[in-house]
């Protein structure tokens, strides 16, 4: 079997705050699981192995396999979660989706494995802070399987078969994960009411420009300038639906000198303005 047959559907999604209860630790999985992090601070261990947390980090789970989550109680861990069947025509009618003895795997909710090199040879801990739209996915996953509108099951299924085969891409590529440019990303999300200039993100790297933008470009798809302006709207569009700040508020908040540099640039952006934005949503 190959990825392309894969005949995904989920059984749970949820976003999930640990708190070092017993149910936490020593798990097995009646199906595939997917936990994507999101804040908070501890370890993961899958099977004999401790694995750090950070945000941005995704585990995959397979079935029967032993799991568990350590939290710091000062900053407990949070995650998106994806527990889903991928070979099954017809899944079984169930949320059931976690053990704590191995006797229980006599259940009939226990899932169906197929050979699959593609999702036998996705590693254990994937780290995603280079792909904000793999992360954007994944999260729109989980709240699509929540909402009870029309054809969600479906969507639901057909999104998580192209995550799926997105994951299995990048996990197969040979990029590589440069920690320089990482920390480039974290501080352009950390202060992006502020952006720093070339100058600040090259003295803090140490590249010379046309490495840095290579190297930024490699990791993210975009140049430097076109993450900062993807960062700002996707901020602007959650502030748009989550807050009742106004389109001024939200402007002078990213960084904006004027309310109209800002209301063209969400328009090219979107293809829509801020007000209409919110109208719609």
């Amino acid at each position: 079997m190959t990825i392309d047959h894969l005949l995904p559907s989920v059984r749970l999604a949820h976003h999930y705050q640990f708190h070092g209860a017993f149910h936490d630790f020593n798990r097995y999985g009646y199906c595939y699981a997917f936990h994507l992090f999101d804040r908070g601070v501890g370890t993961v261990m899958i099977g004999s192995r401790q694995y750090p947390v950070r945000k941005g980090t995704l585990f995959f789970v397979p079935p029967k396999m032993i799991h568990g989550f350590h939290t710091d109680p000062d900053a407990a861990l949070a995650s998106y979660n994806i527990y889903c069947d991928l070979w099954m025509a017809s899944p079984p009618v169930t949320t059931h989706h976690l053990a704590w003895e191995p006797e229980q795997y006599d259940s009939p909710d226990v899932t169906t494995v197929k050979p699959c090199p593609e999702i036998d040879g996705l590693p254990a801990v994937i780290q995603l802070q280079q792909y904000p739209l793999l992360i954007e996915l994944f999260t729109h996953i989980v709240r699509t399987c929540n909402h009870q509108g029309p054809h969600a099951a479906s969507i639901t299924t057909h999104l998580l078969h192209a995550f799926l085969l997105e994951l299995s891409r990048i996990s197969q590529s040979h990029q590589d994960y440069d920690p320089r440019i990482q920390r480039i990303i974290e501080r352009m999300e950390q202060s992006i009411e502020q952006p720093d200039h070339y100058e600040t993100w090259l003295a803090q790297c140490g590249l010379q420009k046309s490495q840095f933008h290579e190297l930024f470009r490699k990791m993210t798809g975009l140049p430097p300038k076109a993450y900062v302006t993807r960062i700002k709207m996707q901020r602007a569009a959650a502030a748009l639906r989550e807050s009742n700040q106004s389109v001024t508020h939200i402007a002078e908040w990213l960084g904006y000198s004027t309310i109209h540099h800002f209301t063209r640039q969400f328009t090219a952006y979107y293809g829509i303005s801020p007000t209409r934005f919110r109208g719609t949503h």
